[in-house]
């Protein structure tokens, strides 16, 4: 793993300015292609760029700013000669749009020149503000304490560049073992809130009276309430129940945290169901647990994975419970291992990045993994009625 990590650090401009070829490729294509098969060439301009920019990254140019700068002038030329060249000779056939993107994604346009280039403007600059941090946390976990204060924003050469702090959190700072218990509670928590969220839901969904709508009201008032403000009354129901310095102990703390945002997404996105179909299933025979299934779970997919991503931010990054409730060493999260890094004279920068580098890893992987249902999730609710 540290191999890979390493070749990939090595390469890093390289494979950046492939993706960025990728990027430009693909993504203003689409808006030359407005009377074409839109995958075609959307597909063709992405891998288009990034050949481009493959061939100049292997030529050797990008090591020199004047290299750097006839680069990005050939892969703007190869594709402006892309756009208004060979795509007017694609295919002219419009590919249907769901109902569901053409009342968000593409209600909005800006047809301008101008508007697109201050609309991409814009959207550049958010990225750049949301990248800032996770740039400064990755360049700064490959260099050691030095040149972290010296540089902390440049890119460590071969000469400073070092794994160490990588090697110390894997190795010396057990960091397999705090990984493997956020694991383990993150996603028994987890599957806890979903399991239950999804039938609580469904009744709520489907139960409509006085006593439904108070239910649902306790839980939304749910979202309003820090948990943190129980503190003194869960830790005395933990060490009643026998559950203190247990991994067990903070699942339910974290099911009862993420169960209201979780029934109210839950229960807006089945009442938009509608009702035919499922009136349809029971007139097959098919039983409640049936329809919940087989039915009612397909269709709120997208709803699951955003309350999923909802859930698993606070809940692999939480502190606070871990820090009252755990103390021996086997049973310690990931930040709450982080946080006994910081010294109260000292800290060793290298080791603590290096451990936030490795514990955003699979929050990442599961919005990459996640990110088409959770885009369609929450523009679901944009879009009801």
């Amino acid at each position: 793993m540290i191999d890979i990590l390493a070749w990939i650090v090595g390469n890093a401009g390289a494979i950046g300015w492939i993706m960025l070829g990728l990027a430009f490729g693909g993504l203003l294509t689409e808006r030359f292609a407005t009377h074409l098969n839109t995958d075609l060439a959307t597909w063709l301009g992405a891998l288009l760029g990034a050949v481009v920019a493959l061939v100049t990254a292997l030529t050797g140019l990008l090591d020199t700013g004047l290299g750097a700068s006839l680069s990005a002038l050939a892969l703007v030329g190869v594709m402006f000669g892309y756009w208004f060249l060979v795509m007017p000779r694609l295919p002219r056939r419009r590919q249907t749009r769901s109902r569901l993107l053409n009342r968000t994604i593409y209600r909005y346009r800006f047809p301008s020149f101008l508007g697109q280039i201050v609309s991409h403007v814009i959207l550049l600059a958010w990225t750049l503000v949301v990248l800032a941090p996770l740039w400064t946390m990755l360049v700064n976990s490959l260099k050691d304490k030095r040149e972290i204060f010296r540089a902390p924003f440049s890119w460590p050469t071969g000469d400073v560049r070092t794994f160490d702090g990588y090697k110390n959190a894997w190795i010396d700072g057990n960091f397999d073992l705090y990984f493997r218990n956020s694991l383990i509670v993150t996603i028994s928590s987890l599957l806890v809130i979903l399991l239950i969220g999804a039938l609580g839901a469904y009744a709520l969904a489907n139960w409509r009276s006085r006593t439904s709508t108070v239910i649902y009201l306790y839980f939304v008032a749910g979202l309003m309430i820090p948990i943190r403000l129980g503190t003194i009354n869960i830790v005395t129901i933990v060490q009643d129940l026998g559950l203190n310095n247990q991994l067990t102990g903070l699942i339910p703390i974290y099911v009862a945290m993420g169960l209201p945002i979780t029934i109210f997404v839950l229960t807006a996105f089945m009442r938009g169901v509608p009702q035919d179909l499922i009136d349809a299933a029971r007139m097959d025979g098919a039983s409640e647990l049936r329809v919940f299934v087989e039915i009612m779970l397909p269709l709120t997919r997208p709803a699951l994975a955003t309350v999923t991503v909802f859930n698993m931010i606070p809940i692999w990054n939480d502190l606070w419970f871990p820090l009252i409730l755990t103390r021996d060493e086997n049973v310690r999260t990931v930040t709450y291992g982080v946080s006994l890094l910081f010294g109260q004279y000292q800290t060793d920068w290298n080791a603590i990045l290096s451990t936030l580098s490795l514990a955003s890893l699979p929050v990442l992987l599961l919005y990459l993994l996640m990110s088409k249902q959770f885009i369609k999730g929450l523009t679901a609710g944009a879009v009801k009625g």
